[in-house]
């Protein structure tokens, strides 16, 4: 069983302005929606600013030490040093992790969590490890981690090498182990992807449309100046956006 437990990992570099918004929704949806038994925020630096003292209460805090190598290949990017700490919190926990860019719709099923290890299909390209599920030291995470000694190769972004351990090895090893990992359907946790198209379904469009969807993931690292870094309380409320649609009923809790 998978227990209902949450995990965010979160300021793996220091924190020079408040947390945003965005980030605050992503945990405030996920205790409403969810209602966790628990939240582990894993971090290094504590975030601050007037959202953090919203959703502190929310959290357990746990402080890491981000890895600097796995199996003795260098680790240089907070990213990658985030894909080894989500793992390790889902073996020694288990429960539930999701990137901060994400925003919770619908409670996610109990059938779920019946389940040894949960993803999402990120269209053609893999699985996405932005969103998982995981029992305690369950058999996919352990092969995953152990993986890394071949998978994982340090890349930059947008280059194949940067996610061959997060997104391609996992589809691989499910293929391999079919029995130890449910896989769901990309209008789960992915429903509209990072593409052009995908990002102005998200924040141009109005996509109402959340049967069967339990979480949207905000793809930060593509949609951060143009979209996220300007969204506030007014804006939300001003237009009409699948994200916006969805924020909205968490604005009481800011």
């Amino acid at each position: 069983m998978i227990p209902n437990f949450f995990h965010f990992v979160f300021g793996l570099k220091k924190q020079t302005e408040p947390l945003h918004l965005v980030h605050a929704l992503a945990i405030i949806s996920c205790a409403k929606v969810n209602k966790p038994v628990k939240i582990f925020f894993h971090y290094q630096h504590e975030p601050h600013g007037p959202y953090w003292e919203v959703v502190r209460p929310l959290v357990k805090l746990i402080k890491v030490v981000p890895p600097d190598n796995i199996f003795g290949i260098p680790i240089t990017h907070y990213a990658h040093q985030a894909d080894i700490i989500r793992l390790n919190a889902l073996l020694e926990f288990g429960g539930v992790y999701a990137d901060m860019d994400t925003i919770f719709v619908n409670p996610l099923s109990p059938d779920l969590f019946t389940k040894p290890f949960v993803m999402g299909q990120q269209g053609e390209m893999g699985l996405c490890n932005a969103f998982m599920m995981s029992s305690r030291q369950s058999r996919f995470a352990k092969r995953w981690l152990d993986g890394h000694s071949s998978a994982f190769k340090g890349g930059k972004p947008g280059t194949p090498e940067w996610d061959n351990h997060s997104v391609y090895f996992p589809g691989q090893l499910a293929k391999a182990i079919p029995l130890d990992i449910h896989i769901e359907p990309q209008s789960s946790f992915f429903k509209h992807l990072f593409t052009k198209a995908g990002v102005d379904q998200l924040f141009e469009k109005k996509d109402t449309d959340f049967k069967n969807v339990y979480s949207m993931h905000l793809w930060e690292n593509i949609t951060w100046k143009d979209y996220l870094s300007k969204l506030t309380p007014g804006r939300i409320e001003s237009k009409d956006t699948t994200y916006n649609c969805i924020a909205r009923r968490f604005l009481d809790e800011i």
